[in-house]
């Protein structure tokens, strides 16, 4: 992977594209250390990233099941909880009202 400084992006911006128009993932660096990842976009990407937005946006609609969306997106449903633990978006989503309806429920058992 090329690694790119931030003065050499700001002076010549050509440097960085003439990489990523090969195929090729570049580092960025400030004062010699790693402060971002640039990668090349290509069709595959692009339609993996629109799918995915697509999938979560129908989640967040009530559309599709937290269990559709991980089959959706091809990930296990710990791994999913987990993706959406570093995203910070709640995996139950309950109106209060409906905990304790819940909790009701679980007293009658």
């Amino acid at each position: 992977m090329k690694s790119i400084t931030i003065r050499d992006i700001k002076n010549n911006p050509a440097i960085m594209t003439k990489h990523l128009a090969k195929g090729e993932p570049v580092f960025v660096t400030k004062h010699g250390k790693p402060i971002g990842v640039t990668l090349p976009l290509d069709d595959s990407i692009v339609n993996q990233s629109l799918k995915e937005i697509l999938f979560f946006d129908l989640y967040k609609k009530g559309e599709i099941s937290f269990s559709k969306l991980a089959q959706f997106l091809g990930v296990r449903k710990d791994k999913l909880r987990k993706m959406f633990a570093s995203l910070n978006i709640p995996v139950i989503d309950y109106e209060a009202n409906e905990v304790l309806e819940e909790l009701e429920a679980f007293k009658d058992l």
